[in-house]
């Protein structure tokens, strides 16, 4: 009975969240015993109720009936739940992060992020492959995941590729006041890249303060 139980719990929670969701182990923990919530997840695999992503980590299966295919599961979105579920700070890293911004159109054959936790590569079910790469991230600590995607998809472009489209870009991203967030957060990061959040603020039309220094 208490398979059952279980299984009817993670069913329900499973029905309230997107199908494109990645859901770990751990996220089911509240709704039974460890060998209970690994027998559940076996049956809702066999009743085609989940999809394994990776090992450990399902999602709902999504048909997209135009292209006839399922939908692959959203890379970012599984290195996401992965880190989470160690307890990890991550942030996308290299080509990853500017692909997110769309700053590149070109999909990495590798999905990088930075991380405090150990160096890994873990490869999903459909051959993709994601890469933590440890490092101390002291400077993105504070900054929420959209903040941190900016500021190393800056740092991956460089001072000297910065131009006017690519500020643009930045633009359709970013909104005013989220941009006047992350200056109050990046005054002890780079000069240049401090300066370059700046001239965002200063193209959407805000004014900038001098910089302060604590």
């Amino acid at each position: 009975m208490e398979e059952i139980s279980t299984r009817e719990k993670m069913l329900n929670y499973i029905k309230r969240n997107p199908k494109s969701r990645i859901y770990s182990i751990s996220d089911f923990s509240k709704f039974g015993t460890y060998a209970s919530i690994r027998k559940a997840l076996s049956r809702l695999e066999m009743e085609g109720r989940l999809i394994r992503v990776s090992r450990g980590f399902y999602k709902s299966p999504e048909f997209n009936i135009l292209i006839n295919e399922e939908v692959a599961s959203d890379p970012d979105q599984f290195a996401r739940a992965y880190a989470e579920s160690y307890g990890w700070k991550i942030a996308p890293h290299k080509e990853t992060a500017l692909n997110m911004l769309g700053l590149s159109t070109q999909v990495p054959n590798v999905f990088q992020y930075v991380s405090d936790g150990p160096y890994r590569t873990v490869s999903l079910n459909d051959g993709r492959k994601i890469e933590f790469r440890h490092r101390a991230i002291r400077e993105i600590s504070k900054l929420s995941y959209k903040e941190a995607a900016l500021l190393e998809a800056l740092k991956t472009l460089g001072k000297e590729r910065i131009s006017p489209d690519v500020r643009s870009r930045i633009l359709r991203r970013f909104s005013k006041k989220e941009l006047e967030a992350l200056r109050k957060r990046v005054q002890k990061s780079r000069k240049w890249i401090y300066e370059e959040i700046c001239r965002l603020i200063e193209r959407s039309g805000n004014s900038v303060s001098n910089r302060q220094r604590d």
